[in-house]
This record gives C-alpha cells, sequence and structure tokens, in this order.
C-alpha cells in the first residue's frame, strides 16, 4: 500500500512538473506572438564585426518594444591532456563581445549595453561532438536559435536609432589548449506593442525604460 502510494506521489509530481512546463511554453508563444513587426535586418561585415545599423519608426509611446536575435554560431577548442598542462590555464571562449546602443532622433544616446553573447549560449539548441584521447580532447558544436535580446520602453513616438556590433570571432590561446567561437550567420528582428516576457522565467535578457 506505501509502494502504490509513493508512486502516487511521484507520478503525481512528475505530472505536475510536465504541466507547469506546458504553461510556460504557451504564456511564452503567446508573448511572442504579440505585437506588430518593425523589420527583420542583415548586418555588414565591417572591421571583424558584424554590424546591424537601422532606424526604427516607432508609432506609440509608452509601448514596450522587443529585439530579436537569431543567431548560428560555431565552438572550437583544443585541449592537451598530458600532465604537463594539468595545471595551466585552459583556452575556452564562450560568446563573442557586442556593444548596443539605443539614440533618439536628435542623435542623443538614451541606452548603451556592452556584453558578450555567452549568456544567450543556454538558450540556444545545437549540435556537435568531441574526439578524445588519452593525451588530447578536441570537441567542436555548432550552435543555432533565436534570443529574446533587449526589451525597451519608448518616452514617446518616433524614429530611434539602434547600433548592434557583434565580434564576429573570438580566439583564445593558452599552452595546451586553444578554442575559438564565431558568429555564422545573425539577424536582428524588432517589434512594437509586445507583452514583456514572463518574470517566471529568467530570461538572460534586459528590460529597459527609455
Amino acid at each position: 500500500m506505501s509502494n502504490s502510494l509513493g508512486l502516487l506521489i511521484v507520478f503525481g509530481v512528475i505530472g505536475l512538473l510536465v504541466l507547469v512546463a506546458i504553461y510556460r511554453f504557451m504564456i511564452q508563444r503567446r508573448q511572442l506572438s504579440a505585437g506588430r513587426e518593425l523589420g527583420c535586418f542583415q548586418p555588414v561585415c565591417r572591421d571583424g564585426k558584424l554590424v546591424f545599423d537601422q532606424q526604427l519608426n516607432i508609432s506609440e509611446g509608452r509601448r514596450w518594444c522587443r529585439l530579436m536575435l537569431r543567431l548560428t554560431a560555431q565552438t572550437v577548442y583544443q585541449i592537451n591532456q598530458t600532465p604537463r598542462y594539468f595545471f595551466k590555464r585552459v583556452a575556452l571562449v564562450i560568446g563573442t563581445p557586442y556593444l548596443l546602443t539605443i539614440s533618439d532622433s536628435l542623435g542623443q544616446e538614451l541606452y548603451r549595453e556592452e556584453n558578450t553573447l555567452a549568456r544567450f549560449v543556454a538558450w540556444l539548441g545545437g549540435r556537435g561532438g568531441e574526439t578524445s584521447t588519452m593525451v588530447s580532447e578536441r570537441g567542436q558544436a555548432t550552435l543555432k536559435g533565436q534570443v529574446a535580446f533587449l526589451e525597451f520602453l519608448p518616452s514617446r513616438a518616433g524614429v530611434y536609432r539602434i547600433v548592434l556590433e557583434i565580434q564576429a570571432k573570438i580566439e583564445d590561446q593558452a599552452p595546451g589548449s586553444s578554442s575559438h567561437w564565431e558568429v555564422l550567420e545573425a539577424e536582428l528582428a524588432a517589434s512594437e506593442g509586445v507583452e514583456p516576457l514572463s518574470r517566471t522565467v529568467k530570461y538572460p535578457h534586459r528590460r529597459v525604460e527609455l
């Protein structure tokens, strides 16, 4: 009897977790589909960077807007596992640096963000593999997906300039190891009148008022 009750409790908890996951998924899908799309933009390559430089015509102030970033990236690493390198620093690169600025029609900078794409990596799907021997390990992976990059609340309607510069490739080397992380493709989409993403899920993007 106690075993049966224990199984019922376990399956009940599993069922509850599944329902919560489905509920969160439905909320996220509804929130991401809300709003009016302002455009999808492709970057230009400039001095080793992928650069988006776009003007957005916001039709109404005090309504949330969202930037979505679609990425395809590749990471490669190699580690020498012989004893002489056991206590050496391991070269490991995750994500490349970026700079995001938002300015008004007069050129006044309203928002500035410098960070790396590392905090979005967990939200990207991918595939890859590794090869290991007694003395070395080598791996690579291709990551692909779309992430909410920023949600912002403009104070008024008007034209806003969005500039996003992403370092296309970054490398690191150390005695006995090396790695690099490269953005192969990127696309930036903007929408207005969106519903902010639920705070029940810890999304890595920021939400700011301009």
